[in-house]
């Protein structure tokens, strides 16, 4: 009987290791197609050797007869056993290959629908990601990631190709396409090597925030980052910066605001009248650097740092605990002065190299001296001249 058709309802299956047959979509939609690549074996008495699968999605797909091999005295259990064993799946990279071969006519039947009208395009883009998927044998999140890796490695072959190697040795694509993640994210991270020269690259303007701020221009800064005075008279600044910064941040920019506790309501209100509140973090100031608030009998190691945003936040995830070193309570050049270590904690955490960070409560220039150093541009405001001084001398002393 080898290489002959037999009667599907012939084929004695019993018992078997395989309880579950799996989703044979993907296999009916090759067999399908291309027809039965490889016939089921059976032994001599017609119990099924080999191809409960292949058996299975020839019965659904209403088939009769089923191509077959007879082997003579074979040991069902044990060929089943051989059989899943030694089978060598495809590769994740492998995979990738088999759904970019089907990719232009999977790709072609979705414009056709498109233009159909039958589907709108973003739920289109999905069903073509499923069905490469079923195809290649994974589901289409997966095939999304292993391509992602594939996809990288061709571009940058040194770089990302031992991902690849790494997700075909153990299989593990979500591994992969984790470690992808990470290491885009780091290189984006990562200052350019050629920095804009320190003129270019910060700007310092003296005069009030309703007078200076009008030189900077409307939706040109990513991000800004500033400490404004904690005492209750200053209160209204709060006003004057949601206007700032609702003119200043580009679209879904963000304002982060270091504040104290004492008017905590009064200052989210001010904000919240232009831009949407996102967060609120815990800036910690660790150490024996307590403030005392004398009249709230309080001792703080801690103070808000406000999230407000200009429109909607699209971009990391970020953990809401930022911290300086331990006593590095850094007064030297301000009296409201934060620390380098505390600054360079949330500008790494929030921003990248390239973008423009503006602080418009200027200071001792600590702000401006963390961003210049890790290649953001940057913009400073403040009505003393003694403090754009002050920034400008400790600019002046950075390696150029």
């Amino acid at each position: 009987m080898a290489g002959e058709s037999i009667a599907i309802a012939s084929v004695k299956v019993g018992q078997r290791f395989r309880k579950e047959l799996g989703d044979l979509s993907s296999l009916m939609a090759s067999i399908r197609a291309v027809g039965l690549l490889h016939p089921i074996v059976i032994a001599g008495d017609g119990s099924l050797v080999a191809g409960a699968r292949r058996l299975e999605a020839c019965r659904r797909l209403g088939w009769s007869e089923i191509p077959a091999v007879c082997v003579n005295g074979a040991d069902p259990k044990a060929a089943e056993r051989d059989e899943n064993q030694e089978r060598l799946n495809l590769t994740p990279s492998e995979i990738v290959a088999v759904a970019d071969y089907f990719r232009p006519e999977v790709e072609a039947e979705a414009r056709g629908r498109e233009t159909l009208g039958k589907v709108s395009t973003g739920s289109e883009k999905g069903k073509v990601r499923d069905r490469l998927g079923a195809i290649a044998g994974v589901s289409g999140k997966t095939l999304e990631k292993a391509t992602a890796v594939v996809r990288a490695a061709e571009k940058a072959p040194k770089k990302y190709g031992p991902l690849v190697e790494k997700m075909d040795a153990t299989g593990k694509v979500d591994a992969a396409y984790k470690d992808l993640q990470k290491a885009r994210k780091a290189e984006a991270k990562t200052p350019p090597k050629n920095l804009a020269p320190l003129p270019e690259s910060c700007r310092l303007i003296c005069g009030t925030l309703a007078t200076a701020g009008e030189k900077v221009a409307s939706a040109s800064v990513d991000w800004i980052i500033t400490d404004p005075p904690y005492p209750k008279n200053y209160i209204a600044l709060y006003g004057q910066l949601a206007d700032f910064a609702a003119r200043t941040l580009k679209p879904g920019g963000s304002l982060l605001a270091m504040v104290g506790q004492s008017y905590l309501p009064e200052i989210i209100a001010a904000l919240g009248t232009r831009l949407s509140y996102h967060w609120t973090l815990a800036y910690l100031t660790p150490g024996g650097q307590s403030a005392q608030l004398w009249e709230r009998k309080v001792n703080t190691f801690w103070k808000p740092l406000l999230w407000f945003v200009k429109g909607k936040y699209e971009g990391d995830w970020i953990g809401d605990v930022c911290r300086s070193d331990v006593n590095d309570n850094d007064k030297r050049f301000h009296e409201w002065g934060q620390s380098e270590s505390g600054m360079a904690d949330i500008v790494e955490r929030f921003t990248y190299p390239g973008q423009t960070i503006c602080d418009p409560f200027l200071g001792g220039g600590t702000t401006a001296v963390v961003a210049v150093k890790t290649g953001r541009l940057f913009i400073g405001i403040d009505s003393d001249a003694k403090a754009i001084a002050t920034t400008k001398a400790r600019l002046s002393e950075l390696p150029q």
